[in-house]
């Protein structure tokens, strides 16, 4: 069993535009230890695909993106929250947070 204060094993996803300090203040924050930097400037929906790639091959407990704010409730960033918890530049999203928030409609 993991320590509480333990740090956490995290995939980090950063664009070209992402400020540092804000980076490393959600590291030290969440008590994160990045196991996996993936550095890309894809489409939102391919990103997230390949974070929660990563976040699976290295059993990563969160994916942070400091770029990212507060999610809109179609965006494909809510993928990463099945796989691990989501931490962005202004939120953390828990996993399985998409379930409780995305509602599917059927056609």
């Amino acid at each position: 069993m993991t320590e509480p204060d333990a740090p956490r094993r995290a995939a980090a996803l950063l664009h070209s535009t992402h400020d540092p300090a804000t980076y490393e203040a959600l590291t030290r924050k969440h008590r994160l230890t990045v196991v996996h930097t993936i550095h890309t400037d894809t489409v939102a929906v391919l990103a997230a695909l390949i974070a929660v790639q990563y976040a699976l091959e290295h059993a990563a407990d969160a994916v942070v993106i400091p770029h990212l704010g507060t999610l809109g409730p179609r965006t494909p960033w809510w993928l990463v929250t099945q796989a691990a918890d989501l931490i962005t530049g202004t939120q953390k999203y828990p996993l399985g947070s998409a379930l409780t928030t995305q509602h599917r409609t059927e056609q």
